[in-house]
């Protein structure tokens, strides 16, 4: 299963403070195994690339989906 882009940056900030995969889990909706093979390919690709590149691009995928969010619902309200 294929986490959406700002599950994943919570995966990120989550795990950053110290939660166990089955923390993450139970609040991103997904189940302890998605995150364990999630940080695993995380942590392949910071092999192969910049470390702080593939954290960047996954935290500000989930900002960017957030951030699409919230203009939708300005226009909405108008």
């Amino acid at each position: 299963m294929a986490l959406e882009a700002s599950q994943l940056a919570k995966l990120l900030k989550l795990r950053a403070v110290g939660w166990s995969q089955q923390e993450i889990a139970d609040a991103i909706g997904t189940s302890q195994q998605v995150v364990a093979y999630q940080l695993k390919k995380l942590k392949e690709e910071s092999m192969k690339k910049d470390p702080e590149d593939v954290f960047n691009a996954a935290i500000l995928g989930g900002l960017a989906i957030g951030a699409g969010i919230m203009a939708l619902a300005q226009l909405l309200k108008k």
